[in-house]
């Protein structure tokens, strides 16, 4: 079994890392220029490596003959390299993600806006077209024609920042994504500046919480309140953050590798409110059950919140990876396919899974009663979600697999009401008739006149006769649920029998 399933495991890594690589921005083109974002994200990614060759096939060079595109390609993809930096307001998150673009932003549903820069005080949009490659191959998104023919006229104005007239050469020269040290120390101490805003925040918050606590003398805690105020105080943080990022103006590859950090933390946040609050329900839930009910449900809630909390960070991963770009679509079908493998070779192990939910749900048996199951006789001390374990008559601890306890005919002695008294005695065939029928008549009046004992309609008689003996059988319910009581009753019962059978002068066989 161990074998088997470590050989699912790889086949699932397996699996997984194809649709990883499936799932990579590649699926219909190798430059992957399907949708606006992605086509600007890899213009500015290959500028990143200064290949501005490959650059430059993210630009329409129809324009201009075949014999100058491999030499006026790279020249134009620098210069627009050199316009989108210049660019603060310019942002690839507000590309469409669709492969049909922006079908709201222009009266011509084939071309989106990329960018809007300023020349002689007009503004001048930079259009991205969607275009039919040659060979009928698929339609991809490249910067527009006219937008190319436009570029060498767009003039950008280099202005040095005052601030790096005044600091050491060290934080201006070296460049980190074609940015300077000193803008990416600005974002970092301003990340910080902010965190160190959120905790003065929190404390503020307690302390004045603290004013109508000591007025009311009550002690006053919203766990849900501070769980959805989270989220949305990082959202304010990364909105005072972008704005900080627009004064700092990184480069525009910078841009779009903060806004990935900014998005993921961001999601990260509103995943982990939703796992506080999947965390509360659940908790007020249990709290509202009594305890014998928790311990009967403990585990079943343990795995809905469980369930609940990885699903929430699956979801989160998938939709910052969709936003990045990847298609979730394949990596899904991939894990997928792994989560096939894992199960054929845990196939006992789910069987087990779900026999403990079935025993949780239906419960024929609850944590702490006492019943025989199977062969076995004891006390179920936990119904985990693999194995059931029960504390035997002589003080062991027994583990069943769910899947085989589920199969078990289940006896629950605790759900008795009353307690059956069946005892049979042989009496010989000495006796006479009339001394047995003084002894039946004895034993229902017995049993008529105990108030905690319910007897049949017919509680004493004989049911069989052998050549040395009669066999008298009493039918009766000791109306009590508790064992060690009906022990004491059962042997009050059996002392009064014995005197009946004396004054009827019967011996037992």
């Amino acid at each position: 079994m161990t074998r088997t399933l470590l050989i699912a495991l790889c086949l699932a890594a397996c699996s997984v890392s194809q649709a990883a690589q499936a799932g990579k921005p590649a699926a219909g083109d190798s430059l992957d220029r399907q949708t606006p974002r992605s086509s600007v994200t890899g213009f500015l990614e290959a500028c990143r490596d200064r290949n501005y060759t490959k650059a430059a096939q993210y630009l329409d060079l129809g324009r201009f003959p075949a014999s100058q595109r491999q030499q006026e390609g790279p020249d134009l993809a620098r210069k627009l390299e050199t316009i989108l930096n210049s660019d603060p307001d310019f942002n690839v998150w507000r590309l469409s993600r669709d492969p049909e673009g922006n079908l709201s932003d222009d009266a011509d549903p084939s071309r989106d806006v990329a960018a809007t820069v300023e020349q002689n005080g007009n503004p001048v949009s930079l259009y991205l077209e969607r275009v039919t490659l040659p060979g009928g191959r698929p339609q991809v998104w490249l910067f527009a024609e006219d937008t190319v023919a436009e570029i060498p006229y767009i003039r950008t104005s280099v202005v040095v920042p005052a601030i790096e007239r005044h600091l050491p050469g060290f934080l201006v020269t070296p460049t980190l994504l074609e940015t300077p040290l000193w803008k990416w120390l600005a974002l970092i101490l301003l990340a910080l500046l902010l965190i160190s805003l959120s905790r003065l925040l929190d404390w503020l918050l307690a302390w004045l919480m603290k004013i109508p606590q000591r007025h009311f003398q009550r002690v006053w805690s919203v766990a849900w309140l501070d769980a959805v105020v989270q989220p949305l105080r990082v959202m304010l943080w990364l909105a005072i953050l972008r704005i900080g990022i627009g004064v700092v103006n990184p480069s525009a590859i910078a841009r779009l590798y903060i806004g990935r950090l900014m998005q993921m933390v961001f999601v990260w946040s509103v995943a982990w409110c939703l796992i506080r609050l999947v965390g509360l329900l659940f908790g007020h839930i249990e709290f509202r059950l009594n305890a014998h009910q928790q311990l009967a449900s403990r585990t079943m809630l343990r795995l809905g919140r469980r369930t609940a909390t990885v699903t929430i960070v699956i979801l989160a991963i998938l939709l910052v990876l969709e936003n990045w770009g990847y298609n979730t679509a394949t990596l899904i079908a991939g894990l997928g396919v792994g989560g096939i493998a894992i199960a054929l070779a845990a196939q006992q192990t789910i069987a087990n899974v779900f026999g403990g939910i079935s025993l949780i749900g239906d419960q024929p048996i609850r944590i702490g009663e006492f019943g025989k199951f199977g062969d076995m006789t004891g006390v179920v001390e936990d119904i985990g979600m693999r194995s059931t374990r029960v504390r035997t008559l002589s003080r062991t601890l027994v583990s069943v697999p769910n899947s085989n306890f589920a199969g078990f005919n289940l006896e629950n002695y605790s759900v008795r009401d009353k307690i059956l008294f069946n005892p049979s005695f042989q009496v010989k065939r000495t006796a006479t008739d009339d001394q047995m029928h003084a002894l039946i008549e004895g034993l229902d009046k017995l049993l008529a006149g105990r108030k905690d004992v319910e007897p049949a309609p017919t509680p004493a008689r004989i049911v069989g006769i052998a050549a040395g003996f009669f066999t008298v059988e009493v039918f009766a319910y000791v109306l009590t649920p508790d064992i060690d009581a009906f022990y004491k009753i059962q042997s009050e019962l059996l002392l009064q029998i014995n005197g009946l059978f004396t004054e009827a002068h019967v011996e037992l066989a």
